[in-house]
C-alpha cells in the first residue's frame, strides 16, 4: 500500500508538501496540489484516519444524537447537518437513543474518549446539568430550549411558534381549540402548553392530548377524540406525522375536515402538503445546518451560541 513518501516521489514534491495537501493546508500551489492528488489516485492511496487523527488532533467526525431515525421530523435536521458536514469534509456518526438515558451517555462517551470532535443533540432525556459534564471534552450543540451558556442551542422557539399557530386558528374563527403533544413534560411540550393557556380563552386540560408521536398514534387519537362528548372545534398538532394519521382515519370514518373539526399541523413536511394539511412550517433543515456550523466554529475557538427560530403558516385545506 502506498504511503506519503511514495506519493511525494511519484509527484516529485517533498513529503512536507504531501502532508500539507492531505491536511488541506492553504499554502500549497495549485500546480503541486494537482500533482499530489493525481499521484494519490494513480497509486491507489487510502488515507489512514487513525494516523490523521494523531497528527491533527481531529477525527473529522461528529456524533448526532436523536431519539428515532425513522421519524420524518428529524429527517430535515439530518439533511441540513449532512449537507454542511459534506461541505467541510466531516462525517456524521448517527446514534439512535429512543430517549434511553443509557444510550445518550454512551453516545456522549464518544466525545469523552476522543472518538468524535463534537456532539449534536436533536432531542434528549438527559438533564442539561449532566450534559454539561461532557462539555469539557468538546463542543455540544442542541436543538432544544433551556440550554446553559456553555452549550450551544439552535432551536425553534416553541412558545412563540405555538402562539403564532393559535393565532392563525383564531383568525379563521376557531376559539375552542385542543392541542396534541408528544412527551408531556419535555421543555418544548411545556412551552407549548403555556402558550395554549396564555392564548386560548376556552383552554381546557382535557383538550390537551399527550403521548402522540407517530401516524399510528394519530389513528388511535381519532377514536379517543370521537368518543368525547365535548370536543374542540379545532386541533393544533405538534407533528404533521401525527396529524396525517388522524386525518386519514377521520376521512375513513366520513368525518368532514374542516367542517366537523379543523386541523393545524406543525413541521411543514412535504407529505403533509401533498394531502392538503394546513401547518406551521418549521426551519428544521436550516437549524441542522446552523447546529453543524456552530459546533465547527466552537472547535476553532468561538463561544457557544444560542438562537431561537420561528415558524411560518403554510396554507392547506384543513382549516
Amino acid at each position: 500500500m502506498a504511503n506519503i513518501r511514495d506519493i511525494a516521489k511519484h509527484a516529485d514534491v517533498s513529503v512536507t508538501t504531501v502532508s500539507r495537501v492531505l491536511n488541506e493546508h492553504p499554502y500549497v500551489s495549485k500546480e503541486k496540489r494537482t500533482r499530489v492528488h493525481a499521484a494519490m489516485k494513480e497509486l491507489g492511496y487510502l488515507r489512514n484516519q487513525q494516523a490523521l487523527t494523531l497528527s491533527t488532533g481531529k477525527t473529522q467526525r461528529i456524533v448526532v444524537i436523536l431519539p428515532y431515525m425513522n421519524h420524518p421530523y428529524y429527517g430535515f435536521f439530518v439533511n441540513g447537518l449532512a449537507k454542511a458536514a459534506l461541505e467541510h469534509d466531516y462525517r456524521l456518526v448517527m446514534w439512535q437513543t429512543e430517549y434511553k438515558l443509557s444510550e445518550e451517555r454512551q453516545a456522549l462517551d464518544l466525545l469523552k474518549h476522543r472518538e468524535v470532535d463534537g456532539a449534536i443533540v436533536l432531542s434528549h432525556e438527559m438533564s442539561f446539568k449532566e450534559m454539561e459534564t461532557y462539555r469539557v471534552y468538546g463542543p455540544i450543540a442542541v436543538a432544544t430550549v433551556g440550554a446553559p451558556e456553555t452549550i450551544s442551542s439552535i432551536h425553534v422557539d416553541h412558545y412563540a411558534s405555538f402562539v403564532s399557530g393559535i393565532r392563525v386558528l383564531q383568525q379563521y374563527g376557531y376559539e375552542e381549540i385542543g392541542i396534541i403533544l408528544s412527551r408531556s413534560h419535555s421543555p418544548s411540550s411545556l412551552a407549548r402548553q403555556q402558550a395554549y393557556f396564555d392564548e386560548v380563552a376556552h383552554a381546557r386540560e382535557q383538550w390537551i392530548w399527550t403521548g402522540y408521536l407517530t401516524s399510528e398514534d394519530g389513528i388511535r387519537l381519532a377514536e379517543t377524540f370521537l368518543s368525547q362528548k365535548e370536543r374542540p372545534r379545532a386541533l393544533f398538532f405538534s407533528s404533521d406525522y401525527v396529524a396525517l394519521g388522524f386525518l386519514g382515519e377521520m376521512q375513513r370514518r366520513d368525518i368532514k375536515i374542516p367542517q366537523e373539526v379543523a386541523m393545524l399541523g406543525f413541521d411543514g413536511h412535504p407529505i403533509g402538503h401533498a394531502f392538503g394539511l394546513s401547518t406551521m412550517l418549521s426551519p428544521n433543515e436550516e437549524i441542522g445546518r446552523r447546529l453543524f456550523e456552530t459546533t465547527l466554529a466552537e472547535m476553532n475557538g468561538a463561544q457557544p451560541e444560542t438562537h431561537g427560530m420561528t415558524v411560518s403558516y403554510q396554507v392547506g385545506t384543513t382549516l
